[in-house]
């Protein structure tokens, strides 16, 4: 026959369902932590970009670089090229176009050869380049432009930059004063 259930057996299944109930509730609440943030939505599977502008890495690194609306219609390349090469470069040449390949002139104030010491950082369209690169006309603030920059001895390097309104934030970027360079072909020239 089957005997009455003792004290110690009612001890021994409590202590049977209180760990049963505790590996429940430790499966369930990591299951329910382990699911935040993930998803297509979750914030570690987004592209974090520090600032406005488009990055490249590479042997040239062409970093934050963006076009700044200027009030002659032009627009005024602003970037950081590192060279990461052994040798120094230079910026050769530069060509500009819509995302459909609608080419758009650019011209300098200067002239486009731009020296690029080997393991330096050199800034594009600063305030001290007197107009810097620039796109005559063509671009609007809010959409994208391909550039490609050619560099003497490194590979070109072809980037989607954003063009911008100008702002508070860019009066630091060349042509914020007006200036219109001389118009070039986009080779670089002496």
């Amino acid at each position: 026959m089957h005997e009455p259930p003792t004290e110690s057996s009612d001890l021994v299944s409590t202590v049977r369902r209180r760990r049963l109930a505790a590996t429940a509730l430790a499966v369930t609440a990591t299951l329910t932590l382990g699911g935040c943030g993930t998803g297509f939505g979750a914030q570690t599977n987004q592209v974090y970009q520090p600032g406005v502008g488009a990055n490249h890495r590479g042997d040239m690194d062409v970093l934050n670089t963006l076009f700044v609306m200027n009030a002659d219609e032009s627009a005024t390349l602003s970037a950081s090229i590192a060279n990461n090469t052994d040798s120094d470069q230079t910026l050769s040449s530069i060509s500009v176009t819509t995302l459909d390949d609608q080419e758009l002139q650019v011209r300098s104030a200067t002239t486009v050869l731009l020296p690029l010491p080997a393991g330096d950082l050199t800034t594009v369209g600063g305030a001290s380049d007197a107009g810097g690169l620039q796109i005559s006309a063509g671009a609007t603030a809010g959409l994208y432009v391909r550039v490609t920059l050619n560099f003497s001895d490194a590979a070109p390097v072809t980037i989607q930059a954003p063009v911008v309104a100008r702002t508070a934030e860019y009066a630091k970027v060349a042509g914020s004063d007006g200036l219109a360079p001389s118009d070039v072909s986009g080779e670089g020239s002496e």
